[in-house]
């Protein structure tokens, strides 16, 4: 997920402000999930559990679902406003909301109770889960990146076709 971030990064990066935040938002919490995972990033190898990473992970999971639900979305809703790209990210709102609830049903009824059980094959299996739901998420997420960058590309478009002012 983390290469994958880093070339969609690359493509689009600094097209926008808000679509650089919400990848750099993301890519700090792949990175606490694979800290916590014991996953080092580019690398298949695993390690033991580490609470600080798993207290850093859950910080920033929490983090990124609020900053995405009452900052970034919002952000999005409003520049996208009076266009037509509005009708379709009104349509991918709800399946955040939704995605959102799906993860911290996981969180409140797997994985705390595979901590709080020290069961690894447990946890293991629930961070699993916890890394398709995310992909999923970042799906989502990705059109609302679609929808703003194409808004971007149509305000440029208007601007380089607006007719020069006369010289005086």
């Amino acid at each position: 997920m983390l290469n994958q971030l880093e070339n969609l990064a690359a493509r689009v990066g600094g097209c926008s402000e808000l679509v650089d935040f919400c990848l750099l938002s993301r890519k700090q919490l792949l990175i606490a999930y694979y800290q916590m995972a014991g996953l080092k990033p580019n690398k298949e190898s695993q390690a033991a559990l580490d609470e600080n990473a798993l207290d850093n992970f859950c910080q920033n999971l929490v983090d990124y679902l609020s900053t995405g639900h009452f900052t970034a979305y919002e952000r999005f809703i409003k520049e996208l406003e009076g266009t037509q790209q509005l009708s379709q990210a009104a349509l991918i709102y709800p399946s955040l909301r939704a995605n959102t609830d799906h993860i911290m049903q996981i969180y409140d009824t797997y994985l705390e109770k595979a901590i709080e059980a020290d069961n690894t094959v447990d946890f293991q299996r629930t961070l699993s889960l916890v890394g398709e739901v995310l992909a999923e998420r970042f799906v989502l997420e990705d059109k609302f990146i679609k929808l703003a960058l194409e808004k971007v590309a149509e305000n440029q478009k208007i601007k380089d076709e607006a007719p020069l002012a006369p010289s005086v």
